[in-house]
């Protein structure tokens, strides 16, 4: 296994994929932590290590990015939310006008059965 590396020696590519991996995780609606831990596995750094980077150097950079990311989240589950309400709804309302539609066509049907077997016994009667 590779030997971990010093944290001073950082390289723009490393500082650019530890961001990406953050800003990725919170987007996600994940924390930091999980964040860090996965960035360590990829930079082949320790979790500490890539933590004291974000927060030292780079949040500085990304604290913007990072504040809209984290805020997209919460309205994509709201509004997902009010979605599925609103096609909760729907189909609720699409449930009740099929069921309606069904006894009719079953009381309709009812009554062709019954017509049919009247014709039957009549037929044999005769």
């Amino acid at each position: 296994m590779e030997a971990k590396r010093r944290k001073d020696q950082w390289t723009p590519e490393d500082d650019e994929k530890l961001a990406e991996i953050v800003i990725q995780f919170v987007q996600n609606g994940k924390t930091q932590l999980d964040a860090f831990a996965e960035a360590a596995n990829v930079l082949n750094r320790t979790k500490q290590a890539c933590g004291f980077r974000w927060n030292k150097t780079l949040r500085g950079q990304y604290g913007q990015m990072l504040g809209s990311v984290k805020k997209r989240p919460k309205q994509l589950m709201r509004s997902h939310l009010k979605l599925a309400l609103t096609s909760f709804d729907e189909l609720t309302e699409a449930y009740q006008e099929l069921e309606l539609k069904y006894h009719e066509l079953q009381t309709e049907h009812d009554k062709l059965v019954k017509w049919l077997q009247q014709g039957m016994h009549l037929t044999q009667k005769h």
